[in-house]
């Protein structure tokens, strides 16, 4: 058999298992799962705008817009201040920089232009506050801190504007650290630093202090794990997946999720397909279908079989790849409800998964900033 039909077959075949998965929920599950997502405080830990975001206002082609987020009783998210890693010049960190200030103000003006829906929120707390008025709680995320250039102090300017989880890296290394995903036409090798630069280990002593939850997504294993012998606060993979499903770079290895336990941590599952779904020998993963609810609730499961119910979470990366069948916008959450409760999960457990988890690490994190800020005044 030649290699196209054996491509073919697998593809086929991929498609019939998914076709299995993909039925609609229960409708009386559904409703439960409606129900108890006007209860909780779901909180998506991981979402980008692109450049051309039309507002929030409208329910538009974005993903995530207020009307999605109230037809699926999401209570806040963290919008990410993202810029894809370039070249590590004066010129590319210029460019870096424009591109990292606009997607900022789009983030603000989620909010600011829909003030009697949406809030900016910069504590668990403010995200509890929103959610009691019923409005979206905004929180300003950075994943990649390529556009801070080769300057710590940036950090603190961005702490300022009022970002308060930070990841180091997306796909390619770069001056604070290596990513899981090299880059050869930046001209990355397999590793640069063995993990984190020297500004790297000192921004972490930052974050610490300065109340910013650390993002350990995207990092290379070494720089994960050097992340978690140095950090003195709890982190978060804010939109990361299980080795143990995926083999893939990009995903946590088992000893790394009890890495994260061990440091108080939790690991958001994100929905996106290449890292739910194992491919068949010989598949295109351009091809392929996307993964589904299913395949999103089966990670999650692995994760929560692995290091419990506190340490796990959801996210979505929508807007830059995320979304599966069934939870393909943010309208479409109770979905990923009733796909936990048709498993068994408890409404206190699906509570912990949409987000508790996620509220209490951050809130933590900040707690060990504020002791910190307490003894450098004395």
């Amino acid at each position: 058999m030649s290699r196209f039909a054996i491509t073919m077959l697998a593809a086929v075949g991929l498609r019939l298992a998914l076709c299995a998965q993909t039925a609609s929920p229960d409708p009386k599950l559904l409703q439960r799962a409606e129900e108890i997502q006007k209860r909780i405080i779901a909180f998506d830990s991981h979402v980008d705008l692109p450049f051309d975001y039309a507002g929030a206002s409208a329910d538009g082609k974005a993903q995530i817009d207020l009307p999605k987020v109230e037809r699926g009783h999401l209570k806040g998210a963290a919008l990410a201040v993202f810029v894809p890693q370039g070249p590590r010049t004066p010129e590319g960190y210029v460019k870096a920089r424009e591109d990292a200030d606009k997607k900022y103000n789009l983030i603000k003006a989620f909010a600011e232009q829909n003030p009697d829906r949406a809030v900016l929120a910069y504590s668990p707390q403010d995200v509890r506050r929103a959610a009691a008025q019923g409005k979206f709680a905004v929180v300003i995320s950075m994943l990649n801190a390529y556009p801070l250039g080769e300057d710590l102090s940036e950090m603190a300017e961005w702490y300022n504007r009022g970002v308060r989880i930070l990841g180091y890296v997306h796909a390619g290394h770069n001056q604070w650290a290596d990513s899981s995903r090299p880059r050869q036409p930046l001209g990355d090798k397999a590793e640069e630093h063995g993990g984190l630069s020297e500004w790297g280990k000192e921004g972490i002593a930052f974050m610490n202090e300065a109340s910013i939850l650390i993002d350990v997504s995207q990092l290379s294993s070494p720089a994960f794990k050097q992340v978690l012998s140095l950090t003195k606060a709890p982190v978060a993979a804010t939109h990361s997946g299980v080795k143990g499903i995926v083999d893939n770079s990009r995903n946590l290895s088992d000893d790394e999720l009890a890495l994260l336990k061990k440091n108080g941590g939790v690991i958001q599952i994100v929905a996106f397909s290449n890292y739910l779904r194992p491919l068949p020998q010989g598949a295109d993963p351009e091809k392929a279908p996307r993964a589904t609810v299913a395949q999103l609730v089966d990670s999650i499961d692995y994760a929560v079989k692995k290091i419990g119910i506190d340490h796990v979470g959801i996210a979505s990366d929508f807007n830059h790849g995320g979304g599966v069948i069934g939870w393909d916008n943010e309208g479409e959450g109770p979905n990923v409800t009733a796909e936990l409760l048709r498993r068994g999960y408890s409404e206190g457990q699906i509570a912990k998964l949409w987000g508790g988890n996620f509220l209490r690490v951050w809130g933590q994190a900040q707690s060990v900033g504020e002791k910190s800020q307490k003894r450098a005044k004395k």
